[in-house]
């Protein structure tokens, strides 16, 4: 009796200590998912097209949600100069992009090949 009750205690103290861990980490994954819903949707865009300024990214990622499962709180992005040079930055971190125009908020998809 006295070890079911051990053992329930450790799991009722496992999963609020795994629950508290979620919530704390909550803001950084949905802006890790907002960052990666908004390149998908550059890298989308820059399959029709040749180049992209920042002005069309941030017209064109506004809006975008990150919701996680069983979850209340989401993300948003606005129309957010802040968002988008951040965006641009990651992009350009990861290889997906590069600049076009040398000094201009310009940018196309990056070669493959690295050329």
């Amino acid at each position: 009796m006295i070890v079911g009750i051990l053992l329930f205690a450790l799991v009722t103290a496992i999963l609020m200590l795994w629950g508290m861990r979620k919530a704390y980490f909550q803001k950084e994954r949905l802006a890790n998912m907002l960052f990666s819903k908004a390149s998908d949707k550059v890298m989308n865009y820059l399959k029709t097209h040749d180049t992209i300024t920042e002005k069309e990214m941030r017209s064109l990622v506004e809006g975008i949600q990150a919701r996680e499962f069983m979850s209340r709180n989401s993300a948003v992005v606005q129309a957010d100069k802040r968002f988008t040079e951040k965006l641009t930055e990651l992009m350009c971190a990861d290889g997906l992009i590069e600049q076009a125009v040398q000094g201009k908020p310009v940018y196309k998809q990056k070669n493959k090949e690295g050329k």
